[in-house]
Order: structure tokens, then sequence, then C-alpha cells
């Protein structure tokens, strides 16, 4: 049995400090888009037909709230797939990480554009962008990992190259979803809903494969 090198053994342990660090950076990101759920000050809410009408006046940031939910929540479940294929880390893979999780952390203020400013396209285009700045950042991440080999050995090689390909496609889909808002905002947002459940799926296929005896 081969014993691990002390740089080997280094880059595992530093994979287990980013995941744990990755994992706390999203649980931070719900909690501030929690904070912009609430009724104004002066809101009256002394009988059901006056709270009925504050919350419906709150309905553009529970919705905000939603799409940002789903992009974080799915994007967590890919970090989720995509951290249990590799084997080590780096610090460039460090860099990669910091980079995507500081993009993550704009989630908050593109979900307070959306909810306070619905019927703005600019609000949409600002989404798209950070999505985009989040595929982007992914897209040079896969290769990396994939050239410098921090995946496990029995990673499945095709599927990541493959899930690289359905990133870049996916970038375009971004833009022209926040396009779009300026024919219709309401299908700009639905369409980026929509969008957004994606990350659930595809990197589910993601897996090691154990070599059998």
């Amino acid at each position: 049995m081969n014993s691990i090198s002390e740089k080997e053994l280094s880059g595992r342990k530093l994979l287990e400090r980013i995941t744990m660090f990755n994992d706390a950076v999203y649980a931070i990101v719900l909690t501030l888009m929690v904070l912009d759920l609430k009724l104004p000050e002066n809101a009256s809410c002394t009988t059901v037909a006056a709270m009925w009408h504050s919350l419906r006046e709150l309905s553009p940031k529970l919705l905000a709230f939603l799409l940002s939910v789903v992009l974080v929540g799915g994007n967590w479940i890919s970090s989720v797939n995509i951290q249990r294929t590799q084997v080590r880390a780096d610090s460039k893979y460090l860099v990669f990480t910091v980079i995507y999780l500081s993009i993550i952390a704009l989630t908050p203020f593109t979900c307070h554009l959306i909810g306070n400013y619905p019927d703005n396209p600019l609000s949409y285009l600002v989404f798209g962008g950070v999505m985009d700045l989040m595929i982007i950042n992914s897209i040079f991440y896969f290769r990396y990992c994939r050239k410098q080999n921090l995946f496990h050995e029995d990673a499945n090689l095709k599927e990541i190259k493959k899930l690289e390909k359905i990133i870049i496609v996916l970038g375009f889909f971004v833009v022209a979803i926040a396009t779009t808002s300026f024919l219709s905002t309401k299908l700009s947002f639905c369409l980026f809903l929509a969008y957004n459940l994606f990350p659930f799926f595809i990197t589910k296929s993601l897996r090691i494969y154990q070599n059998r005896a």
C-alpha cells in the first residue's frame, strides 16, 4: 500500500478546510437574504385585510428571496457533488474558491435589487451578470482541477469534461434570459427561476467509480 506523501496529505487537509469555509459562506448568505424580508415600519396590520395588503406589497421581495434561495441552494448542492469527487486542493484552487464565494456573497445584493425594483430590466441584468461571473469562474476552475489532477483517480473525467461544455452553453442562456427582461421582466424572472433549477441536477452524475479487484 503506497504511503501518502506530505504534499498529498497537506492538499487533503486544505480541501477539508475549504469545504468547511464554503459551507459557512453559503449559510451566511442565506441568512443575510432573509434580513431583507420585513414589513414597512409604518404598515398597519391590525386587521386581516390590512396585513394581507402589507404582505402583497412584500410579495416582490418574497419572490426575489425564492429566486435567490434556488440559486444559492442549487450552487451549494453542486459544490457538494463536485467536492466529493476531489481528493486534494492547492493554493490556486483556494484562489478559485475565494473568487467564487465572493461572487456568491453578491446574491443578497441582487436579491435586494429584484425585490425592490422588480419592473426594472437592469435588476435582471445585474442578476444575470453575477451568474455569468460564477459560470466563468467555474469553467476555469474545472479545467484547472482536471489538469492538475485534483480529482480522485477514479472520478469520471468524461462526465467532468461534459459538464464543462454544459456550463459554457448555460452562460449564453443567462445572457439571453437577462436580455429578455427588456421585453418582460416577469418572463425574465420565471426563466431565471426555471434556469436555476439546473444546478440541482447537472452535477448529480459526478461520482467516483471505485476499481474492483
